[in-house]
């Protein structure tokens, strides 16, 4: 009986000195190979040159409500948005210049947004891009132009697109094999060689006309898995010989487009860069959207700044946001290569509907944001963020909860 006491007396301090030491290795590292989450008392100080940056995206510079507005009033918009983020201490705007098969500036191939003056392809008398360009430089800041290569419309309404439109055009001409049509709206075809040579032809008369600091694209790339969408594409290249799987085909489509955008860019404005913001979940990027993103960044001729889009809060069940920064700072890089990450500022105060277990983080916490820009501070390869959006951050109808989240974010870009 005695050596069954001390036997069991062992095994419970064993037990309670594996608790101790769990604890306090929990506490010092919350996974291996995952730095622990800074506080805001052990927050990293900003590196020097670190991109702070905000996407404006189509519907915030929309001028609908006014009919397109005049010269005037489009420059008020800027300059406000402008102030506003300087005063903020970011000094970087992705701006949103051709976001459906269309441009927010005056182009020969593109026919103007919609959402300048409600009707696609309906003129407005200044240059909104030319306009917003010189807001941002008074301001000292940088300037991507941002757009989406393949989307053409959000649904099959083809009265909606222009006359000029490239994509109606083409319909109208029965040229549909340039043309993927889904559920989710009309896209170009990421296997058409005359869809790909349209976008470059695109951004060379954009660098063309504008200074642009660097040319940024995001996670829209194939629209769909159906194998049935370019089937004629692909049983044509099977018949020339071509060897390659389905979706290996598709992922060389798009690796091809990105290194033609590349070239493209650095022919036309060496100094101009190439970003690209896939969406946070490497493994999705590859075998739903075709976007093999560890390529693009481990070799050179495709990209100069990955900024993946990790809108994930720190509780979220499926893609925490510690374990998924990590997995992105592990990347191997090119040599000049930058690695920024994108922040959901659109989240802030919202339940986060897909996160499982972790969907009410947004709405208990004010400083989720501050955590996740200290945490990347201290990854090996970080180098700036950006947040999702601008009027997420800067409305005057924000809720109490992002107005704090935005206040603690502040704090540390002094």
């Amino acid at each position: 009986m005695k050596k069954k006491w001390i036997g069991f007396l062992l095994l419970t301090a064993a037990a309670v000195l594996a608790a101790v030491l769990g604890v306090r290795f929990r506490a010092s590292q919350q996974q291996e190979g995952t730095p622990p989450t800074p506080t805001a008392q052990t927050a990293p100080a900003a590196q020097a040159g670190e991109i702070r940056a905000v996407w404006i995206y189509y519907s915030e510079l929309s001028m609908q409500s006014a009919g397109g507005g005049t010269r005037a009033d489009f420059e008020k918009k800027a300059r406000e948005m402008t102030e506003n983020i300087r005063e903020a201490g970011l000094n970087t705007v992705i701006l949103h210049v051709r976001p459906f098969c269309d441009a927010f500036y005056p182009s020969e191939i593109f026919p103007w947004s919609a959402y300048l003056t409600g009707t696609q392809g309906a003129a407005v008398d200044y240059d909104p891009l030319g306009i917003f360009l010189d807001c941002a430089k008074a301001q000292g800041l940088a300037v991507q132009g941002w757009f989406n290569p393949y989307r053409v419309s959000l649904s099959q309404n083809w009265d909606a697109l222009a006359e000029n439109n490239p994509a109606k055009i083409w319909y109208e001409a029965g040229e549909t094999e340039h043309l993927l049509l889904t559920e989710n709206g009309i896209y170009l075809n990421p296997a058409s060689a005359r869809a790909q040579a349209l976008i470059l032809d695109g951004v060379r008369e954009l660098l063309t006309k504008y200074a642009l600091d660097a040319v940024h694209i995001d996670d829209y790339f194939y629209p769909t898995t159906d194998p049935s969408a370019d089937a004629a594409q692909y049983e044509a290249y099977k018949a020339g010989g071509g060897t390659l799987a389905l979706a290996d085909w598709r992922r060389e489509n798009v690796s091809s487009f990105v290194g033609g955008l590349y070239a493209a860019v650095k022919a036309v404005r060496p100094e101009t860069q190439v970003v690209i913001s896939p969406g946070g979940d490497i493994q999705k990027n590859y075998e739903s959207l075709y976007a093999d993103v560890a390529r693009w960044a481990r070799e050179p001729g495709f990209l100069d700044v990955l900024m993946p889009q990790l809108y994930y809060g720190f509780e979220n069940a499926a893609r925490p946001f510690s374990e998924t920064a990590a997995q992105w700072a592990a990347l191997p890089l090119a040599d000049g290569v930058r690695l920024c990450f994108g922040l959901a500022a659109y989240k802030c105060g919202k339940e986060d509907k897909f996160a499982g277990t972790g969907k009410a983080e947004w709405q208990q916490h004010t400083d989720i944001l501050s955590r996740q820009l200290a945490l990347c501070r201290t990854l090996p390869q970080y180098s700036g963020f950006a947040v999702y959006s601008y009027s997420s951050v800067f409305s005057e109808n924000a809720t109490e909860n992002a107005k704090k989240e935005w206040k603690n974010l502040k704090n540390m870009l002094q």
